[in-house]
């Protein structure tokens, strides 16, 4: 599958969001976006492919949040670093 990352996408609600980062968290595939016009509107989504198609999902679960967020976090602070 072709990674999304720093790709513009938008979403049902008809929001434009740019996908910051992506990770594999236990074979799936999670991404970090921000939405285009609303930079305090940051979300955790989920890559599914739902009749051939890619869809993002909200990730909603609390548990899984705490668990991937420090994930996104220490790889955007790595990137950071790398500059």
């Amino acid at each position: 599958m072709d990674k999304l990352e720093y790709e513009l996408v938008t979403l049902k609600n008809g929001k434009q969001y740019f996908v910051l980062e992506d990770i594999l968290y236990e074979y799936d595939t999670y991404d970090l976006i921000l939405n285009v016009e609303d930079e305090s509107d940051i979300k955790i989504v989920l890559q599914e492919i739902k009749n051939g198609k890619l869809v993002l999902s909200d990730v909603e679960d609390k548990e899984l949040l705490k668990n991937i967020a420090p994930l996104f976090d220490e790889r955007i602070r790595l990137k950071q670093e790398g500059i």
